[in-house]
């Protein structure tokens, strides 16, 4: 592979902002989400309507024009970027301080162009296309991990058997372009800490409460001591939210009127109109996880709880997970509340009880065992299991059609993290959860 002169990248003075796990606006259909571009004299660069697929691409008109996204990748792995490149135009890849790329010269029609690189001990690399004589168009982009000679994929000696590295950040283990984090950290003015969905991807930790673990999972952490996310919050959390923008700060996070907007969902049950409005229609939330520490101090009601996954509407919660081990029980329960809107909380029962002089589940979940949970929502019907290796799944159904989620001012999104429960307990007593997988999912999604 030819290396690139450092000389001839004169037109790539720009930063590349956004971390990834995958490229994000591989088409460029949200503009320059995702991407940086140098267009310092007004026409190096745009956004074309010539495109190879679906409406846009992206031009590069001058030789000042440069286009970039800084990417994560596994070390020491063989890779393969591929885009489609209508005109003239130039396919490159920084690994450290080497620069590789692949010509082309002018083309009339769009035509697919590769590049072969191995990541070294690198965790990012910095993808960029530049001007190459002649106005070049770009579009279809695509990172995928490749078989060179007798090196595999997965090369990484440190890449475990459940495809998450030790030595990468959450964020470039797991696909978090879609939500932000909350944790106990002050942001300076007394609230919790927000990390963006860009910081997120870019590589964020913190070593307290949030960071990869030595098996590669994600680690979510909070002290009952910290800072909260409104002064209507009684308790701390390290938890994600999801946010449909992915980055795109044009859409706002909630929407002032209170009807949905890009960065939600709503329920098929809602008016068609809102629908049309929301990011989404119903909605399904997957976790793999294990619940490594629950609180052991505080008062009886609120010691060894923990909620793991919620839906959130606008005021209230169509659905709180929890999980509780009691100080002497050996396993652990899980249960369920429904907030009707404007309404109070049902509780439901799917694996042992709430209760505060609950028996030890015997079917329960012991701290640092490794179980899923399913949250999907569709229409009127809310549904719930929990699915553990060598066990039946439990499953709980709610319905929905009295609690008032089905109308036009309303919006929901998915969170999941820990959630402590208990602000009674010491300062340093905490709750933590290792997330080992974490999937959202809708219809009639936008972005």
């Amino acid at each position: 592979m030819q290396k690139y002169s450092f000389a001839m990248l004169a037109g790539l003075m720009f930063s590349a902002t956004c971390a990834a796990a995958a490229i994000v606006n591989p088409g460029f259909e949200e503009g320059w989400n995702g991407w940086s571009n140098s267009n310092k004299d007004g026409r190096s660069t745009g956004i074309s309507s010539q495109h190879h697929s679906g409406k846009k691409s992206a031009k590069i008109s001058s030789p000042a024009g440069a286009i970039g996204q800084t990417l994560a990748v596994i070390p020491n792995t063989h890779y393969q970027v591929t885009a489609q490149i209508k005109g003239a135009g130039i396919l490159g890849v920084k690994v450290g301080s080497q620069l590789f790329f692949e010509r082309q010269s002018k083309i009339g029609q769009w035509q697919p162009i590769s590049l072969t690189f191995n990541s070294g001990a690198h965790q990012q690399i910095i993808l960029f296309c530049q001007y190459n004589g002649r106005t070049g168009y770009f579009d279809d982009f695509a990172l995928n991990a490749v078989t060179v000679g007798n090196h595999q994929p997965s090369a990484s000696a440190k890449l475990l058997t459940n495809g998450l590295s030790p030595d990468l950040a959450p964020g470039q283990n797991f696909k978090l372009n879609d939500w932000y984090l909350s944790t106990p950290e002050n942001d300076g003015t007394g609230r919790s800490l927000r990390v963006s969905e860009q910081q997120l991807t870019a590589g964020y930790q913190h070593n307290d409460y949030f960071y990869t673990g030595k098996d590669g999972g994600m680690v979510m952490r909070a002290t009952v001591a910290g800072s909260k996310t409104s002064n209507n919050t009684k308790y701390t959390r390290t938890e994600l939210r999801e946010m449909l923008r992915a980055g795109n700060l044009r859409i706002a996070t909630k929407s002032e009127n209170s009807t949905p907007n890009a960065n939600n969902w709503v329920l098929s049950s809602a008016p068609a109109k809102t629908q049309k409005l929301a990011g989404g229609v119903d909605g399904t939330l997957r976790a793999k996880l294990a619940v490594n520490h629950v609180t052991t101090t505080g008062k009886e009601y609120q010691v060894g709880r923990v909620i793991i996954g919620q839906i959130h509407a606008k005021d209230d919660e169509p659905i709180r997970l929890y999980y509780r081990k009691l100080p002497n029980h050996k396993y652990g329960s899980i249960y369920a509340a429904h907030e009707v809107s404007d309404g109070e909380d049902r509780w439901f029962p799917i694996i042992g009880s709430r209760a505060n002089d609950a028996l030890d589940p015997v079917d329960g979940i012991s701290l640092n065992e490794k179980f899923s949970y399913t949250i999907e929502a569709t229409g009127h019907l809310l549904t719930v299991s929990i699915l553990r290796k060598g066990k039946p799944v439990r499953t709980q159904h709610i319905d929905m059609r009295e609690s008032g989620y089905d109308v036009t001012n309303d919006y929901l999104y998915f969170k999941a993290g820990v959630y402590n429960q208990n602000n009674t307990g010491d300062p340093d007593d905490y709750v933590q959860a290792t997330f080992y997988a974490l999937e959202n999912s809708h219809s009639h999604y936008k972005h």
